[in-house]
Parts: structure tokens; C-alpha cells; sequence
């Protein structure tokens, strides 16, 4: 059931997270229904709560998944795996590789006006990317990340 659900139901769940994260308790709760539906159909664990089955099949929560795909895809672009426009994610402007507190990639959080900008990867990861130890963000490929 694991294997199916990896498979076929999971990817359409977390297609397109990087772009459509979503925000809003009740969304975010319909998603994770899916996940937790899917748990209970695995014999033997229905009676086990959320929590225990999900450690029993070896599945994060999805918020997780979503949190570290995002991570990811910041990972690529401060790397140059992407040829974007660098206005993206804007590095801190004293990038000179010393820093007293944290990592040398920190990034710089805009302000936004607008909800819908807020829930932007580039304005949504910068806590988080921020907060990594330097060790994680210097890692030399993806797959060290």
C-alpha cells in the first residue's frame, strides 16, 4: 500500500509546491486528509492513531515534504543549477563571505503588501534557509543537501 500510495497518489498531491504552497489551515488540513485516508487502508494500522502510522510506514508529514522541497529548489538556485533572474532571491547585500551569525547565504526578506506575495517561495523560505546551519547550505551537491 506504501508503494502505491508513494507511486500514484503522493505526486499529485506535492506537483507543483514549489509554485502553489498552500496557506490556509484548511487546505493544508484536505491534503494531509489524503495522506491520513490513505494510512488507515494499510492492514493493520487502522487502529493506530496518525502519528504512529505514519513512523510505521516511514512517511513524513506532507507540510514536511513541502518545506524541505522548497529547500531544495532555494539550494539549486543559490548554486546556479537554475539561470534565473537574480531579483529571485536576493542575497544579503554583506555577502562577503564573514559572517558573525549564521551562514554566508542568508537571504533578505522583502516586504510584501499583499498575502498572495507573502506565500511566495521567495519570500516564505527566507526564515527557514536562514535558520540552516552553514555546513548544510555550503553542501557541494544536492544530494548532500
Amino acid at each position: 500500500m506504501k508503494t502505491l500510495y508513494t507511486a500514484f497518489v503522493r505526486p499529485h498531491l506535492e506537483y507543483g509546491n514549489v509554485v502553489w504552497h498552500p496557506f490556509l489551515k484548511k487546505d493544508i488540513e484536505l491534503l494531509e486528509s489524503v495522506q491520513h485516508r490513505a494510512s488507515k487502508m494499510v492492514p493493520g494500522l487502522k487502529d493506530l492513531c496518525y502519528e504512529d502510522r505514519l513512523k510505521v510506514m516511514d512517511l513524513p508529514y506532507l507540510m514536511y515534504r513541502r518545506l524541505r522541497g522548497n529547500a531544495i529548489e532555494t539550494y539549486k538556485y543559490l548554486h546556479g543549477e537554475y539561470q534565473i533572474d537574480s531579483s529571485f532571491l536576493p542575497l544579503n547585500q554583506s555577502n562577503t563571505g564573514v559572517t558573525t551569525r549564521g551562514h554566508c547565504l542568508k537571504l533578505m526578506k522583502r516586504d510584501c503588501k499583499t498575502a498572495g506575495r507573502a506565500n511566495f517561495l521567495s519570500y516564505r523560505i527566507v526564515n527557514f534557509w536562514n535558520s540552516l546551519p552553514e555546513q548544510v547550505v555550503t553542501a557541494d551537491s544536492g544530494k548532500q543537501f
